[in-house]
């Protein structure tokens, strides 16, 4: 006798499984059936038996009741505050809470690969909201390496600062992620975890914004914190600690001051004009540079707020093709958006029979055949 079907709600297991941090393969896997039947069920094309539905149930540790529900669960499990500034909703859009679950996937894959690889913890430096705000600044800059000939040198670019320090954040360990985040409300967030400290950064802001937040960010995880960071956020409290020590980072106080002393010959930082001339010196946004400037004491009251009421000063502009050549399909997006720290990371689960191939194709969104460009790509990123 046939073992009777159970009609589940295909969105419904759809969801757990992203909710689960896991891939379609390694689902269908554990629950003994093959990737096409799972994706029928998932596009309710076909329905699993009793039988396979309590298996599936087993392994999403979820009851077999979840999966009748008529729609997934309207909100995502996230380990983060959310920071808004006056007027803004303190709830949270669905671009960045999809964006939030997918970081989470990918931090979760991540230290269970490291765990299971026996590699150590990262080691972050160590900051708190009471520690001197150019003392932090230093800290960070030797922990990197950082120096400002990355944002001021002859050769430099926006485009290559934010390269060079994305690429310093991955060689600590720090997953860094390029995500398209909500329209001027969410800067980037960071999750803190010992194995898969993980960054993000709105791909909608310009590359100066995007250095910055990721300056914040460390900040963020230094001090141990979840956080989903505003355009502006408070300037009190934690907010206030890592926008200064985040400015302290990329705009030490003798290269701040000196430029400041040579261009505008002791005045006060008071206009647009002369805030522009800074961020365009250092690479950084219009928000870091006049912040920098009141925490030095060097600016006309009320000046970050005026530059704060500019509407998306630090916001790339929109429209525009790629030129000739510079279409990229979807293995360089991929590596983009997940940096080359993940993706090597998955690589080597791979090389250690911790993943099976078909799996890196799941967790990535790529075809079998893209998979050799992706590892291609991300080798090439790792040793630029």
């Amino acid at each position: 006798m046939a073992s009777k079907q159970a009609p589940i709600t295909g969105s419904v297991l759809e969801w757990a499984i992203r909710d689960r941090l896991t891939s379609i393969g390694f689902v269908a896997d554990s629950a003994e059936v093959t990737e096409s039947e799972l994706r029928a069920w998932i596009y309710e094309d076909d329905q699993p038996t009793e039988t396979q539905l309590k298996r599936l149930a087993k392994t999403l540790r979820r009851p077999v009741s979840f999966f009748f529900l008529e729609q997934p669960p309207s909100h995502l499990p996230v380990a983060a505050e959310f920071r808004r500034f006056a007027g803004s909703s303190d709830r949270a859009t669905q671009e960045a809470l999809d964006a939030i679950n997918l970081a989470r996937r990918i931090q979760k894959t991540h230290a269970w690969i490291r765990l299971r690889l026996e590699e150590n913890p990262i080691a972050l430096p160590q900051l708190d909201v009471s520690a001197d705000i150019e003392e932090s600044g230093e800290n960070l800059r030797k922990w990197l390496d950082w120096s400002t000939d990355n944002q001021t040198g002859k050769k430099a670019t926006d485009a290559s600062a934010a390269k060079v320090m994305r690429n310093r954040l991955q060689s600590k360990g720090i997953i860094t992620l390029s995500l398209t985040l909500d329209e001027d409300i969410t800067r980037g967030f960071s999750l803190h975890n010992e194995w898969a400290p993980l960054v993000a950064v709105n791909t909608r802001d310009a590359q100066p914004a995007r250095l910055f937040s990721y300056a914040h960010e460390l900040v963020h995880l230094c001090l141990g914190e979840n956080a989903v960071c505003g355009t502006a956020g408070k300037k009190t409290g934690v907010e206030r600690f890592c926008n200064r020590a985040g400015s302290a980072l990329l705009m030490p106080r003798h290269a701040f001051l000196s430029f400041v002393s040579e261009q505008f010959r002791g005045s006060p930082v008071s206009t647009v004009r002369q805030v522009t001339r800074l961020k365009n010196h250092f690479r950084v946004s219009y928000r870091a540079a006049a912040i920098r400037a009141e925490q030095l004491n060097i600016a006309s009251p009320g000046l970050y707020d005026r530059i704060d009421a500019i509407a998306k000063v630090d916001m790339k502009p929109r429209g525009g093709r790629a030129a000739p050549g510079q279409v990229r399909d979807r293995p360089a997006i991929r590596v983009d958006q997940y940096g080359h720290e993940f993706v090597s990371t998955l690589f080597e689960a791979e090389r250690s029979g911790l993943l099976k191939r078909h799996q890196l194709t799941d967790l990535l969104r790529v075809s079998d055949k893209e998979l050799s460009k992706v590892k291609q790509l991300s080798a090439a990123g790792a040793n630029a």
